[in-house]
Protein backbone atom coordinates (compact mmCIF):
# COMPACT_ATOMS: atom_id res chain seq x y z
CA UNK A 1 0.00 0.00 0.00
CA UNK A 2 2.74 2.46 1.00
CA UNK A 3 4.57 1.81 -2.10
CA UNK A 4 1.42 1.99 -4.65
CA UNK A 5 0.71 5.55 -3.01
CA UNK A 6 4.48 6.33 -3.36
CA UNK A 7 4.22 5.35 -6.87
CA UNK A 8 0.84 7.75 -7.38
CA UNK A 9 2.04 10.87 -5.41
CA UNK A 10 5.33 10.96 -7.81
CA UNK A 11 3.06 10.54 -11.04
CA UNK A 12 1.08 12.78 -10.09
CA UNK A 13 4.11 15.64 -8.84
CA UNK A 14 5.44 14.62 -12.80
CA UNK A 15 2.15 15.27 -14.43
CA UNK A 16 0.79 18.58 -12.70
CA UNK A 17 3.75 20.68 -14.41
CA UNK A 18 3.63 19.75 -17.62
CA UNK A 19 -0.39 20.16 -17.56
CA UNK A 20 0.05 23.73 -15.79
CA UNK A 21 3.24 25.17 -17.28
CA UNK A 22 3.08 27.01 -20.43
CA UNK A 23 6.13 28.79 -22.77
CA UNK A 24 4.59 32.42 -22.16
CA UNK A 25 4.86 31.83 -18.12
CA UNK A 26 8.85 31.71 -18.03
CA UNK A 27 9.00 35.66 -17.55
CA UNK A 28 13.01 35.30 -18.69
CA UNK A 29 13.70 32.73 -16.35
CA UNK A 30 16.48 30.65 -18.04
CA UNK A 31 15.72 26.14 -17.11
CA UNK A 32 18.14 25.30 -20.06
CA UNK A 33 21.97 24.03 -18.38
CA UNK A 34 24.70 26.42 -18.72
CA UNK A 35 28.62 26.11 -18.79
CA UNK A 36 29.72 25.51 -15.76
CA UNK A 37 26.72 24.04 -13.70
CA UNK A 38 26.53 20.59 -12.02
CA UNK A 39 23.09 18.48 -11.68
CA UNK A 40 22.87 15.53 -9.32
CA UNK A 41 19.91 13.38 -9.72
CA UNK A 42 18.76 10.35 -8.25
CA UNK A 43 17.74 6.97 -10.44
CA UNK A 44 14.32 5.04 -10.20
CA UNK A 45 13.82 1.76 -11.73
CA UNK A 46 14.77 -1.69 -12.35
CA UNK A 47 17.09 -2.29 -15.11
CA UNK A 48 20.63 -1.05 -13.76
CA UNK A 49 22.03 -4.70 -11.95
CA UNK A 50 22.80 -8.01 -13.40
CA UNK A 51 22.70 -10.27 -10.65
CA UNK A 52 19.95 -11.72 -8.76
CA UNK A 53 20.70 -11.95 -5.12
CA UNK A 54 19.21 -15.88 -4.46
CA UNK A 55 21.31 -16.99 -7.84
CA UNK A 56 24.36 -15.16 -5.71
CA UNK A 57 24.19 -18.33 -3.47
CA UNK A 58 24.81 -20.66 -6.57
CA UNK A 59 28.29 -18.82 -7.07
CA UNK A 60 29.95 -20.47 -3.63
CA UNK A 61 31.69 -23.83 -4.41
CA UNK A 62 30.01 -27.14 -3.85
CA UNK A 63 32.77 -29.57 -2.95
CA UNK A 64 33.72 -31.84 0.22
CA UNK A 65 36.94 -33.65 0.47
CA UNK A 66 35.50 -37.00 -0.83
CA UNK A 67 33.34 -35.30 -3.57
CA UNK A 68 31.55 -32.49 -5.60
CA UNK A 69 32.11 -30.23 -8.79
CA UNK A 70 32.19 -26.45 -8.95
CA UNK A 71 30.15 -25.00 -11.32
CA UNK A 72 26.70 -23.52 -12.44
CA UNK A 73 24.03 -25.79 -11.31
CA UNK A 74 21.28 -25.63 -13.47
CA UNK A 75 22.33 -27.67 -16.40
CA UNK A 76 20.52 -30.74 -18.37
CA UNK A 77 23.83 -32.77 -16.94
CA UNK A 78 26.10 -33.06 -14.53
CA UNK A 79 29.30 -30.95 -16.38
CA UNK A 80 27.12 -28.62 -18.35
CA UNK A 81 25.54 -25.05 -17.29
CA UNK A 82 23.28 -22.23 -18.87
CA UNK A 83 24.85 -19.11 -19.07
CA UNK A 84 21.76 -16.86 -19.60
CA UNK A 85 20.44 -17.38 -16.47
CA UNK A 86 23.04 -15.69 -14.70
CA UNK A 87 24.50 -13.40 -16.80
CA UNK A 88 20.93 -11.65 -18.69
CA UNK A 89 20.89 -8.02 -18.07
CA UNK A 90 17.64 -6.75 -16.52
CA UNK A 91 15.61 -4.79 -19.09
CA UNK A 92 12.14 -2.78 -19.31
CA UNK A 93 10.71 -5.46 -17.36
CA UNK A 94 9.86 -5.12 -14.01
CA UNK A 95 10.82 -1.99 -12.77
CA UNK A 96 9.67 -0.54 -9.39
CA UNK A 97 9.49 3.50 -9.16
CA UNK A 98 10.14 2.46 -5.45
CA UNK A 99 13.45 1.27 -6.46
CA UNK A 100 16.21 3.63 -6.28
CA UNK A 101 18.88 2.09 -8.50
CA UNK A 102 21.48 4.88 -7.82
CA UNK A 103 23.20 8.44 -8.16
CA UNK A 104 24.47 10.44 -11.18
CA UNK A 105 26.42 13.47 -11.05
CA UNK A 106 26.85 15.89 -14.45
CA UNK A 107 29.02 18.56 -14.87
CA UNK A 108 28.17 21.21 -18.28
CA UNK A 109 31.25 21.74 -20.27
CA UNK A 110 29.07 23.85 -22.24
CA UNK A 111 25.24 24.50 -22.68
CA UNK A 112 25.10 21.79 -24.57
CA UNK A 113 27.72 19.45 -23.55
CA UNK A 114 28.41 17.28 -20.09
CA UNK A 115 30.45 15.17 -18.99
CA UNK A 116 28.85 12.57 -16.16
CA UNK A 117 29.32 9.99 -13.41
CA UNK A 118 27.15 7.33 -12.23
CA UNK A 119 27.29 5.15 -9.35
CA UNK A 120 25.31 2.53 -7.19
CA UNK A 121 26.87 0.43 -4.29
CA UNK A 122 25.32 -2.46 -2.26
CA UNK A 123 27.24 -4.03 0.76
CA UNK A 124 26.22 -6.92 3.26
CA UNK A 125 27.38 -8.41 6.33
CA UNK A 126 26.93 -11.16 8.20
CA UNK A 127 28.98 -12.34 11.44
CA UNK A 128 29.99 -16.00 12.19
CA UNK A 129 28.35 -17.89 15.18
CA UNK A 130 29.87 -21.07 16.02
CA UNK A 131 28.01 -24.32 16.52
CA UNK A 132 27.42 -24.93 20.49
CA UNK A 133 26.73 -28.78 21.18
CA UNK A 134 23.70 -29.55 23.50
CA UNK A 135 23.42 -31.28 26.88
CA UNK A 136 20.86 -34.29 26.63
CA UNK A 137 21.60 -36.53 29.88
CA UNK A 138 18.96 -34.93 31.69
CA UNK A 139 15.88 -36.05 29.51
CA UNK A 140 12.51 -33.80 30.87
CA UNK A 141 15.47 -30.86 30.83
CA UNK A 142 17.45 -30.51 27.72
CA UNK A 143 19.76 -27.74 26.73
CA UNK A 144 19.28 -27.85 22.95
CA UNK A 145 22.04 -27.18 20.98
CA UNK A 146 22.76 -24.34 18.68
CA UNK A 147 23.30 -24.03 14.85
CA UNK A 148 26.23 -22.16 13.54
CA UNK A 149 25.98 -19.52 11.26
CA UNK A 150 28.55 -18.92 8.22
CA UNK A 151 30.39 -15.48 8.16
CA UNK A 152 28.92 -13.57 5.15
CA UNK A 153 29.42 -10.63 3.16
CA UNK A 154 28.10 -9.61 -0.54
CA UNK A 155 28.95 -6.62 -1.96
CA UNK A 156 27.90 -5.54 -5.65
CA UNK A 157 28.46 -2.09 -7.25
CA UNK A 158 27.88 -0.32 -10.11
CA UNK A 159 29.67 3.17 -11.96
CA UNK A 160 29.39 4.15 -15.35
CA UNK A 161 31.07 7.82 -16.99
CA UNK A 162 29.49 9.05 -20.09
CA UNK A 163 28.99 11.95 -21.80
CA UNK A 164 25.69 13.87 -23.05
CA UNK A 165 24.59 16.68 -25.92
CA UNK A 166 21.80 18.24 -25.23
CA UNK A 167 19.33 19.76 -28.09
CA UNK A 168 17.38 23.41 -27.55
CA UNK A 169 13.90 23.42 -28.19
CA UNK A 170 11.07 25.54 -28.78
CA UNK A 171 9.85 24.84 -25.26
CA UNK A 172 12.66 26.36 -22.70
CA UNK A 173 11.57 23.60 -20.24
CA UNK A 174 11.96 20.55 -22.26
CA UNK A 175 15.50 19.45 -22.96
CA UNK A 176 16.44 16.17 -24.81
CA UNK A 177 19.55 14.56 -25.09
CA UNK A 178 21.35 12.08 -27.13
CA UNK A 179 25.18 10.51 -25.79
CA UNK A 180 27.43 7.28 -24.63
CA UNK A 181 28.66 5.82 -21.56
CA UNK A 182 30.65 3.06 -20.53
CA UNK A 183 30.48 1.06 -16.88
CA UNK A 184 31.84 -1.26 -15.01
CA UNK A 185 29.51 -3.98 -12.77
CA UNK A 186 30.47 -6.52 -9.78
CA UNK A 187 28.81 -8.73 -7.56
CA UNK A 188 30.77 -10.92 -5.01
CA UNK A 189 30.17 -12.74 -2.44
CA UNK A 190 32.65 -14.88 0.13
CA UNK A 191 31.91 -17.05 3.17
CA UNK A 192 34.25 -18.36 5.89
CA UNK A 193 32.50 -21.57 8.41
CA UNK A 194 32.75 -21.18 11.46
CA UNK A 195 33.26 -24.41 13.58
CA UNK A 196 30.16 -26.47 12.58
CA UNK A 197 30.26 -29.72 15.03
CA UNK A 198 31.01 -32.02 11.76
CA UNK A 199 33.60 -34.37 12.23
CA UNK A 200 35.13 -36.66 9.24
CA UNK A 201 36.69 -39.78 10.12
CA UNK A 202 39.83 -40.70 8.17
CA UNK A 203 40.31 -44.39 7.31
CA UNK A 204 43.86 -44.02 8.18
CA UNK A 205 43.52 -42.96 11.91
CA UNK A 206 41.31 -46.44 12.38
CA UNK A 207 43.12 -48.77 10.41
CA UNK A 208 46.97 -50.42 10.59
CA UNK A 209 49.33 -50.92 7.83
CA UNK A 210 47.98 -53.93 6.89
CA UNK A 211 44.23 -52.29 6.71
CA UNK A 212 43.07 -53.96 9.98
CA UNK A 213 41.12 -51.93 12.43
CA UNK A 214 42.91 -50.63 15.35
CA UNK A 215 41.21 -51.92 18.60
CA UNK A 216 39.00 -49.39 20.41
CA UNK A 217 38.95 -47.58 17.02
CA UNK A 218 35.32 -46.00 17.86
CA UNK A 219 37.06 -44.04 20.69
CA UNK A 220 39.25 -42.10 18.40
CA UNK A 221 36.73 -39.80 16.73
CA UNK A 222 36.92 -37.65 13.45
CA UNK A 223 38.50 -34.54 13.26
CA UNK A 224 36.29 -31.69 12.08
CA UNK A 225 35.98 -30.86 8.15
CA UNK A 226 38.06 -27.63 8.28
CA UNK A 227 41.07 -29.78 8.40
CA UNK A 228 40.42 -31.26 4.91
CA UNK A 229 38.23 -28.64 3.16
CA UNK A 230 39.07 -25.18 3.87
CA UNK A 231 35.76 -23.60 5.03
CA UNK A 232 36.36 -20.16 3.09
CA UNK A 233 34.36 -20.20 -0.29
CA UNK A 234 33.61 -17.13 -2.74
CA UNK A 235 32.35 -16.65 -5.90
CA UNK A 236 31.88 -12.89 -8.33
CA UNK A 237 30.49 -11.76 -11.66
CA UNK A 238 31.85 -8.63 -13.41
CA UNK A 239 30.90 -7.04 -16.62
CA UNK A 240 31.73 -4.23 -18.72
CA UNK A 241 29.26 -2.11 -20.44
CA UNK A 242 29.40 0.03 -23.71
CA UNK A 243 26.16 1.80 -24.67
CA UNK A 244 24.18 4.76 -26.67
CA UNK A 245 22.26 6.83 -24.01
CA UNK A 246 19.04 9.17 -25.33
CA UNK A 247 16.79 10.94 -22.56
CA UNK A 248 14.63 13.98 -22.28
CA UNK A 249 14.36 16.45 -19.09
CA UNK A 250 12.12 18.39 -17.86
CA UNK A 251 12.39 21.75 -15.59
CA UNK A 252 9.65 21.85 -13.09
CA UNK A 253 11.16 25.07 -11.76
CA UNK A 254 15.00 26.56 -12.10
CA UNK A 255 17.40 23.76 -10.67
CA UNK A 256 14.80 20.96 -10.17
CA UNK A 257 14.20 18.53 -13.04
CA UNK A 258 12.52 15.68 -13.98
CA UNK A 259 13.87 13.03 -16.67
CA UNK A 260 13.31 9.68 -18.84
CA UNK A 261 16.42 8.22 -19.91
CA UNK A 262 17.41 4.73 -21.50
CA UNK A 263 19.75 3.08 -23.44
CA UNK A 264 18.90 2.31 -27.17
CA UNK A 265 21.94 0.10 -27.87
CA UNK A 266 23.99 -1.64 -25.41
CA UNK A 267 26.98 -4.14 -25.35
CA UNK A 268 28.09 -5.95 -22.49
CA UNK A 269 30.64 -8.17 -21.77
CA UNK A 270 30.36 -10.30 -18.27
CA UNK A 271 32.08 -13.14 -16.50
CA UNK A 272 31.16 -15.38 -13.77
CA UNK A 273 34.27 -16.50 -11.51
CA UNK A 274 33.59 -19.67 -8.86
CA UNK A 275 36.61 -19.61 -6.73
CA UNK A 276 37.48 -22.60 -4.30
CA UNK A 277 40.14 -21.81 -2.10
CA UNK A 278 43.64 -23.92 -3.40
CA UNK A 279 42.25 -24.42 -6.86
CA UNK A 280 42.11 -22.55 -10.12
CA UNK A 281 39.30 -20.29 -10.35
CA UNK A 282 36.18 -21.43 -13.14
CA UNK A 283 35.66 -19.08 -15.52
CA UNK A 284 32.73 -18.18 -17.61
CA UNK A 285 32.09 -15.41 -20.09
CA UNK A 286 29.40 -14.12 -21.89
CA UNK A 287 28.75 -11.38 -24.45
CA UNK A 288 25.40 -9.58 -25.05
CA UNK A 289 23.84 -6.58 -27.15
CA UNK A 290 20.16 -5.46 -26.41
CA UNK A 291 17.91 -2.93 -27.72
CA UNK A 292 16.49 -0.61 -25.71
CA UNK A 293 17.81 -1.26 -22.33
CA UNK A 294 17.93 0.15 -18.78
CA UNK A 295 14.85 2.27 -18.94
CA UNK A 296 14.87 4.62 -15.64
CA UNK A 297 13.04 7.91 -14.59
CA UNK A 298 15.36 10.70 -12.77
CA UNK A 299 14.82 13.54 -10.24
CA UNK A 300 17.78 15.88 -10.34
CA UNK A 301 18.80 19.44 -9.08
CA UNK A 302 20.80 21.64 -11.44
CA UNK A 303 23.10 24.63 -9.35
Amino acid sequence: MIKKLYTLIVLAFMSAPLLAQTIGSNDGVIFAPQKGQWQVSMFFGGGNKFYNEKQMYELLPNFTNTGGSVGLPNGSTSTSGDLNTYLNIDGLNGNNLTNILGFEGKYFLSDCWDINLQFSMDINLTPKKDYVEGDYTVGDMIIPAQKYINAQMTNNWYVGIGSNHYFKTSNPRIHPYLGASVGFQMARIETSEPYTGDTYLDDDLITDEEGNIIEDAEDIGGLPTQVYVSGSRAGQMFGIKAASVAGIEYSVAPGLVLGFQFQPVAYRYDVIQICPKGFDKYNASHHNIKLFDMAVLKLGIRF
